[in-house]
């Protein structure tokens, strides 16, 4: 065989249709080439990338000798074997690894680990692991499963990423598979297995259909079917049974659908992974009832994208699938905040950079790839006329690291195109627009966005901010390690001219206002700004936080800069402006007169003498 930098060794993938398959299929597309494929030889060749199949099985004990052979044969054609299954691939890469094979690296899933149900597995699932290149979970649940047989074990977490579709309309859908456009339809897509929470939902579903005209629609098979749909019809319940959908019906199903339900659960001898139908369900725009079991409330976000549920119980079943119906207005959002987190944040290309990085990591383990929405950042952009400003602040927050759960852009009667700007970035981050006709200042316009929000932290960025990849990142941890403070600020760049922050001194503040507007800030904190004010918003904003009893931490690092339209005086004063005798001389700039009588309307709101010298940075309010 040709050489290949990574190598594959799998017993599933496509064109089989399961998790699994379609993960490892997706990463190798991901690849570029980089990744070859070893599948067993009665498996089908129409998978993605370069297959080959082997004989990977005998007929003496073990039957999977031949994969041990295979994988010492692969020394000098491979750079890391990468394995998917524990039991039996990651067993014969462990004694190959013991006999000079390749350096290997391991992809659990839930049921590998469950599978390690004896003395002797578990034993051995530890020895693989320790020999192990680097290790890999498709969630933090597979991970804390794993760590509880193994609890040194570093890994990297990587859930399933999403294939982008051109999902159609709902009313297209609902033409093409001849439905009623008013019936409420809730789908469930997956393979019958007890685990999966069908029987429950059948149940769930025939009460409802008792005083609710809803079609329950089941896309799927497996072993447990006959005894699902004796369920079905022993409680009435209205059922359509799809088989054999190909991919474009099932596409047609979640379009036409308007709730997907799979209240998965725990069993003895398996477990939900993660659950891939969520993320199809949310790209689809329709929301997830999932049970709070494996890794699915990492695929559903609670009152986020959908609403999670006791597994085993039908009340609480029933009850999410009421809510949802009987409410169409959050039936409507949670489908849009699924469809914008599962664009943003399960992109493929962002799985194979992790999965690159975790394999330069090795047994340290990568960092695990964080669901952006975690963060639970809103970012709140007020505009006034700078609409060419605005696409480079909003191309900064798409580079980000830890992406916004939300972007509210509040245009305060711009006579440029702000909403067009707007418009450019709609399938690019989670943002939302709003128009002032008649220009109100910068404060109500912050107000607004945050109003338009309901993220727990608020970041105020004017349109002329420019974030560096990690501000978000480094806010919102600086946030995360000092729970007790009430908000995050960093040093900049205004133009050419860096501004230094110092650590939180509330006597400093009431001297000069060091915080810059574009700062992270606890929503719940938060008192609004002072529409009131012309200047010096963002230091009054600071002062009564700090009246309230609440804190920031500073962030010793330039996170963003200000690119003003022009840098001078009309941007900041340097401080021997401010020191000079002006009515001594019999004159003072305007700038100079403006500014200090602004700062006369912050003291007296905040009671603060002038035992002080007065400001010296002053980069707008």
């Amino acid at each position: 065989m040709p050489k290949a930098d990574i190598t594959l060794l799998t017993l599933d993938y496509p064109p089989h249709f399961g998790g699994v398959a379609r993960f490892l299929g997706n990463l190798v597309r991901e690849s570029g080439g980089t990744m070859r494929v070893i599948v067993p030889a009665d498996h089908a060749l129409d998978g993605p990338g370069n297959v080959v199949v082997k004989p990977l099985f005998w007929a003496l004990w073990p039957r999977w000798w031949p994969m041990v052979k295979l994988a010492r044969r692969l020394k000098n054609e491979t750079r890391v074997l990468f394995v998917s299954h524990v039991f039996p691939v990651g067993t014969a890469a462990w004694l190959s690894r013991l006999t000079g094979g390749p350096e290997y690296a391991i992809l659990f899933h839930g049921l590998d680990i469950k599978l390690a149900n004896s003395v002797w597995k578990r034993w051995l699932l530890r020895r693989i692991c320790r020999k192990a290149k680097a290790i890999f979970t498709n969630s933090r649940a597979t991970q804390d499963e794993l760590r509880k047989l193994a609890p040194w074990v570093q890994t990297t977490v990587m859930t399933p990423g999403i294939e982008a579709q051109a999902v159609p309309t709902r009313e297209e859908a609902r033409h093409e598979l001849g439905l009623n456009p008013q019936t409420d339809i809730v789908l469930t897509v997956t393979r019958l297995v007890p685990r999966k929470g069908v029987d429950l939902a059948l149940h769930a579903m025939a009460r409802i259909q008792q005083h609710r005209d809803v079609e329950y629609v089941v896309l799927g098979d497996g072993p447990d079917k006959a005894r699902l749909q004796r369920m079905a019809d022993e409680c009435r319940t209205r059922t359509r049974w799809i088989k054999d959908a190909d991919d474009a019906e099932k596409w047609l199903w979640y379009a036409a659908s308007d709730i997907f339900l799979l209240p998965v659960r725990e069993d003895k001898d398996d477990m939900e992974g993660f659950g891939i139908a969520y993320l199809e369900a949310a790209l689809a725009g329709i929301p997830s009832i999932a049970g709070k079991s494996g890794g699915a409330g990492e695929a559903v976000r609670h009152e986020y994208s959908g609403l999670l549920v006791n597994p085993k119980s039908i009340d609480e079943i029933e009850a999410a699938v009421e809510r949802l119906l009987t409410n169409p207005e959050l039936r409507l959002r949670l489908g849009r905040q699924g469809r914008q987190r599962a664009l943003r944040d399960f992109r493929w290309e962002d799985r194979w950079r992790l999965f690159s990085e975790g394999l330069s990591l090795g047994k340290e383990g990568g960092e695990t790839f964080k669901d952006m929405s975690e963060a639970d950042i809103a970012v709140v952009i007020p505009c006034h006329n700078h609409a060419a400003e605005l696409e480079e602040a909003l191309k900064s927050l798409e580079r980000q690291t830890l992406h916004p759960i939300e972007v509210a852009v509040v245009d305060d009667a711009s006579q440029d195109d702000v909403q067009a700007v707007v418009e450019k970035f709609k399938s690019r981050l989670p943002i939302t627009y709003e128009r002032f006709e008649e220009n109100r200042g910068a404060p109500a316009a912050r107000n607004r966005g945050a109003n338009m929000t309901d993220a727990p932290y608020l970041l105020f960025m004017d349109a002329d901010v420019v974030l560096e990849p990690q501000a978000l990142a480094k806010f919102s941890q600086a946030l995360q390690t000092a729970p007790a403070v009430g908000f995050a600020y960093s040093n900049f760049f205004w133009g050419w001219k860096k501004f230094t922050g110092r650590p939180w001194d509330v006597e400093a503040l009431k001297k000069l206002n060091f915080i810059h507007t574009t700062s992270l800030v606890k929503r719940s904190v938060f008192p609004g700004f002072d529409e009131a004010l012309k200047k010096f918003q963002d230091w009054d904003l600071w002062l009564t936080i700090a009246e309230h009893g609440f804190k920031g931490v500073w962030i010793d690092a330039c996170l963003f800069k200000v690119k003003p339209r022009a840098v001078g005086m009309s941007s900041w004063l340097p401080s021997g402006m401010h020191k000079l005798p002006w009515p001594i001389l019999g004159w003072m700039p305007k700038e100079i007169r403006k500014y200090r009588e602004a700062e006369k309307i912050i003291r007296k709101k905040h009671g603060i003498g002038y035992e002080s010298s007065p400001s010296v940075l002053a980069p707008r309010g």
